[in-house]
């Protein structure tokens, strides 16, 4: 018995990924999080959303990448659009949404040499009537 638990540790600790940065958008907007990688290592992004709306928002997340303080490129990404997502709950009572989910935003960064890289992240939102944001959090996951 006391092997099947070894077993079973060691498959988890195998087959997780490493979250190595986070920010709370509605808190920290704007905040720089910065990570030294490995030539090859792949930085995928998440997100934990929690929103009630009438008419579904349009939300931007915003990427400045930077490799040892130099710009690389920036983009922007809809954080509604995920997928792998998890704790998914998706309700409408009266004309209000109420959705909140946790999932893999698309695409990933991958570093092309072992070097200081940092990710700015910022969160750009529309000013809906009804509009209601919770949570708004960005996770990097090596």
């Amino acid at each position: 018995m006391k092997r099947f638990y070894w077993v079973v540790i060691s498959l988890l600790f195998f087959s997780c990924e490493n979250e190595i940065g986070r920010v709370d958008l509605l808190k920290n907007n704007a905040e720089e999080v910065q990570f030294e990688l490995q030539e090859g290592d792949v930085i995928s992004l998440y997100t934990e959303i929690d929103i009630e709306y009438i008419k579904k928002p349009l939300f931007v997340y915003q990427f400045e990448f930077f490799k040892d303080g130099y710009p690389l490129y920036s983009g922007g990404i809809d954080p509604l659009v995920t997928t792998e997502n998890k704790n998914e709950t998706y309700s409408e009572k009266d004309g209000i949404v109420q959705w909140k989910f946790y999932g893999k935003l698309q695409g990933e960064f991958k570093a092309d040499t072992t070097a200081i890289y940092s990710i700015k992240p910022s969160f750009i939102k529309n000013k809906e009537e009804g509009l209601k944001i919770n949570k708004a959090d960005i996770f990097f996951v090596k």
